[in-house]
């Protein structure tokens, strides 16, 4: 990829060249509208071909389109117009977008929804997206008394959470394989794209461990997206201690580093199986500790 402004100008990580660089080892086609008065850059788009049409980059959780500063709808509209007649010039039938969840920035969710609309994307699917606003109170005042429960019961077990930044080991990607492996689940990486990423951007990668003695039984990768928001990437637990409810104290720990760095959104992330469909029973869990939820919008386009 050549230099693009794209760091210093772009608030959250996954439309940032050095995270761009590792989604695909074909090219990436970047689009920058700039305004012709400033010349302040006032929205970016990224996308790639691929067998099934032109998408937003796909290793990442969303990354298409993102207004940036003062961007109006319209403006947002005449680029992606833009963009759909020189993906048709290059024989593109379809451009899918994947957005943002709402709950980052709602008024820049609404420019990219009206915008999407005004030139032709449709929603293909709307996810329910779950996030925790963090105030001033502690974790175990906002979760369900039931999840209360099970926090205490951890701690007296002797479960303890460690976390450290920005290093890509081992263990931890050989103890979320084995969670993912135990449940008969596809890692939702490729080989070694965990390690890409995090060493791409090590400040923003962030592996929370819950242990019972000396042994991990829990594991959650969160990501700094921006100053003000922490996303839940990708966690896992194994089975044997499913009993003591593991994950619980790695959400408390998220939350507690979120108050302490002033991170105003910590986002649970969707709600879906292993193969894609809505797992109510993972929505209902999120819901139960103090997740609210927003939505996360995947448009499309054909032409």
């Amino acid at each position: 990829m050549r230099e693009a402004p794209f760091p210093s100008t772009v608030p959250w990580l996954f439309y940032r060249r050095e995270q761009l660089a590792i989604q695909t080892s074909d090219l990436i086609y970047s689009f920058i509208l700039t305004s012709k008065g400033s010349g302040d850059i006032l929205a970016v788009f990224h996308c790639v071909p691929g067998p099934n049409g032109w998408i937003s980059p796909p290793l990442a959780p969303f990354g298409g389109i993102m207004p940036v500063g003062n961007c109006h709808s319209h403006q947002l509209t005449f680029l992606l117009d833009c963009i759909r007649e020189w993906v048709a010039d290059m024989g593109g039938n379809m451009l899918t977008v994947k957005t943002a969840p709402s709950c980052y920035d709602p008024h820049a969710y609404e420019i990219c929804h009206r915008a999407c609309l005004s030139a032709g994307f449709l929603p293909n699917h709307t996810y329910s997206n779950h996030y925790i606003p963090i105030a001033s109170q502690c974790f175990d005042r906002i979760i369900e008394p039931a999840e209360r429960r099970r926090l205490a019961k951890g701690k007296v077990r002797g479960l303890r959470v460690t976390m450290y930044r920005g290093i890509s080991d081992k263990l931890a990607e050989g103890f979320l394989h084995r969670c993912y492996n135990v449940r008969g689940y596809k890692f939702p990486a490729p080989p070694d794209q965990l390690a890409r990423f995090i060493t791409a951007s090590p400040e923003n990668y962030l592996v929370f461990t819950n242990w019972l003695e000396d042994e991990p039984v829990a594991m959650a990768i969160m990501v700094r997206v921006s100053d003000g928001i922490l996303y839940h990437f990708m966690s896992g637990y194994l089975p044997e201690y499913r009993a003591l409810s593991p994950a619980l104290m790695l959400f408390e720990a998220a939350f507690e580093y979120c108050r302490k760095e002033k991170i105003s959104v910590l986002d649970l992330g969707i709600s879906i199986d292993h193969l894609g469909n809505p797992k109510p029973s993972l929505s209902r869990f999120k819901a139960n500790i103090g997740g609210l939820e927003c939505k996360k919008v995947v448009y499309q386009a054909q032409f």
